[in-house]
């Protein structure tokens, strides 16, 4: 190999690293964390609800399917966390929380969950992100925080 050659070698390897470092740094600062595995006890499930736990944390099951959500609409209170768990009837849908860091993929047989807060108050809509036919572009439901 020649010189030159390991010189290029060292400094590209340098630069990935470095680039790696900074995606860290930026997950850290971000606080964002590989979601937790879910207890074997959640199952997929094919109908949507809202449950309400005593201390007035909300738990999501939303249901992703051509061409909507179910629910389709949910209110929420502001400031509390929300338990979102996720499944789909169908094919492959996305599931993207606007004005938040909620983002989620929908895959039959599958179960996704995360835990967001919502801090101010207003409707926050949800679109499906990921192309599931010809009316894809109509899947959006609401999360009404008050």
């Amino acid at each position: 190999m020649d010189r030159l050659e390991k010189i290029v070698l060292v400094f590209a390897s340098g630069l990935l690293g470095v680039f790696f470092l900074a995606l860290l740094a930026a997950a850290r600062l971000q606080k964002i964390e590989v979601p937790p595995c879910l207890p074997p006890e959640v199952k997929p499930f094919k109908e949507g609800r809202v449950d309400t736990l005593p201390d007035g944390r909300r738990q999501l099951f939303y249901v992703a399917q051509m061409w909507r959500f179910d629910p389709e609409v949910v209110e929420v209170p502001v400031g509390k966390p929300i338990d979102i768990f996720l499944s789909a009837k169908d094919v492959t849908h996305g599931f993207y929380l606007s004005w938040s860091n909620a983002n989620l993929m929908a895959i039959p047989g599958a179960v996704n969950a995360y835990t967001v807060t919502l801090d101010k108050p207003g409707v926050y809509p949800i679109i499906c992100h990921e192309y599931c036919g010809s009316a894809h572009q109509n899947m959006v439901a609401y999360l009404i925080a008050q």
